[in-house]
């Protein structure tokens, strides 16, 4: 009996390895087309101007992400991995910052935390409605939440930064805290050549 426990331990190691190989030759490809998610939008920019992104951004890729001002962390981990990212590519992406919180991020209020990132970052803003719409399409969730450790209400959010092709559909999306050197790679990947 103890001969026969090496050799089922090399059957068994032999049938795991089998079973892991024909699920990997089993699963489906990643994705190639654009994910349905995303396109332009209208909103006020942080320059305080109404921008149509079609017409502000066209033919370029843009790297898009959602937050607030006030956000503690998340945020400007995920914007400053963009703009790292983007002086990394040769691609003229567009940076996109869309406000979830639109009754405390004004124009100048998105105009003065942007600029803390780079003056190639725009940040945009708009009526509470207008603002739902737009995180309806990107499919982003944000909801604010009370929370007595704070003097002011924080936004629980989607903390996921959008790449998009140059029709402005995403074609990838990166949690926040992604290095900006894998970002980069995704860009060019994608687009060198194009920019």
């Amino acid at each position: 009996m103890k001969a026969l426990r090496p050799a089922v331990g090399l059957l068994s190691l032999a049938l795991v390895l089998a079973g892991i190989a024909l699920w990997a030759f089993q699963a489906p490809p990643p994705p190639t087309q654009p994910l349905q998610i995303g396109g332009d939008f209208n909103l006020i920019s942080d320059a305080g101007v109404p921008v149509d992104t079609a017409k502000a951004f066209a033919g370029r890729p843009m790297l898009v992400t959602f937050g607030y001002t006030a956000c503690p962390d998340i945020c400007p981990t995920s914007l400053l991995d963009m703009v790292v990212a983007a002086e990394q590519t040769a691609v003229d992406e567009a940076l996109v910052f869309v406000s979830i919180d639109p009754a405390r991020d004004t124009p100048e209020a998105l105009a003065a935390y942007t600029a803390l990132f780079s003056g190639d970052l725009t940040g945009f803003t708009g009526s509470p409605e207008a603002v739902e719409a737009v995180k309806a399409d990107w499919a982003v969730y944000a909801a604010r939440h009370d929370d007595d450790a704070f003097s002011d209400y924080l936004m629980d959010h989607t903390s996921l930064i959008f790449l998009t092709d140059a029709e402005h559909r995403v074609v990838e999306s990166f949690r926040s805290g992604t290095p900006s050197e894998t970002l980069a790679s995704a860009i060019e990947a994608r687009f060198s050549g194009n920019g």
